[in-house]
């Protein structure tokens, strides 16, 4: 090959590696950015666990009854939203606190998840991380739907559910009030639209802040949510959950759930009315219903000493409702 020609090659291959480039940065999230060092306290150990759906990611430390976290599924979710409050249990809980599959640090598989292979991914963490105890399980917003389908298919892994905020994503309001934006309405363009907007900062902290985070603490959640949003595959999770959001729902089978359940409901939460939360407790055999008028719904990071609170007095033998 001539050096003339195998010049004109290679700019031929370089001008077709930048287009390819541009088309990635265009349809999905280009995400190459670096994991977050604080998304899990120093002092909790970063284990992985094997399932059959995909790799899960957790955080864990302590010893004595199991004690799970379960975050929220929402743009940039992991286990950071629980990292304010699941450490003062560790010095008398084993505490694990996973991201699903799809968020955070676990794996960011391109095929979609039903709501019931997630469920499947969770027991069998259960299952390998428990050894043989059943769990007591925090959960909060989307998160809590999993966790109810999951005490309804797989009674013998769980003990109790204490679940903030239990959301169901049947309305265009609920997506706008958690970020989702305009997702789902151009079928062609959601990529796009997750890339070049959703996921990026100034989207996030306009979410968050709306949310009721303010200070240090909006500036560091910014910039944790915001670079777990724009990890490379982050936004099929996302994508899929829009799409599946009228499936992704355990109504159906509360009346299985036959362990207690406990539900918190911030009274700060004017997109998400109470009136929800009471129609969950009556669907469910053994519920209870506390409001907590002082809390908005990113309660486990703007207000976490307060939503701890309310966890611990659950998790007592007897709890009494104040």
């Amino acid at each position: 090959m001539s050096k003339r020609r195998f010049l004109e090659w290679g700019i031929g291959v370089g001008l077709l590696s930048g287009a390819a480039w541009l088309l990635r940065r265009t349809v999905s999230s280009g995400g190459a950015e670096r994991m977050p060092e604080h998304i899990s306290p120093a002092i909790f150990a970063t284990r992985v666990a094997e399932t059959r759906q995909g790799t899960i990611v957790y955080h864990t430390s302590g010893a004595g009854d199991p004690l799970v976290f379960l975050h929220g599924l929402s743009v940039g979710a992991s286990s950071y939203e629980w990292s304010k409050i699941y450490p003062s249990f560790a010095h008398s809980h084993m505490v694990a606190a996973p991201d699903w599959i799809g968020f955070g640090e676990s794996e960011r598989p391109r095929e979609a998840l039903s709501i019931v292979e997630q469920v499947e991914s969770l027991a069998s963490f259960l299952q390998a991380t428990c050894q043989g105890q059943t769990a007591v399980v925090v959960a909060s917003g989307l998160g809590c739907q999993a966790a109810l389908l999951l005490a309804a298919r797989h009674p013998e892994r769980v003990r109790r559910l204490i679940l903030f905020l239990p959301l169901r994503l049947n309305t265009r309001a609920k997506l706008q009030a958690l970020g989702f934006g305009n997702l789902g309405r151009l079928p062609f363009g959601n990529h796009a639209l997750y890339g070049n907007r959703i996921s990026q900062a100034s989207h996030v902290q306009t979410t968050l802040q709306t949310a009721g985070l303010e200070g240090t603490a909006l500036e560091e959640a910014v910039g944790i949510v915001g670079r777990c949003a724009r990890q490379y595959g982050a936004e099929h999770a996302i994508l899929n959950l829009v799409r599946q959001r009228e499936t992704f729902d355990a109504t159906p089978r509360l009346a299985d759930v036959a362990c207690p359940v406990t539900v918190l409901w911030p009274g700060r939460a004017a997109e998400f009315p109470a009136a929800e939360a009471s129609a969950v407790c009556e669907a469910l055999p053994r519920a209870s219903l506390e409001i907590l008028p002082e809390l908005g719904w990113s309660a486990p990071l703007a207000t976490p000493l307060l939503l701890e609170e309310a966890i611990r007095r659950w998790l007592a033998p007897n709890p009494v409702q104040p």
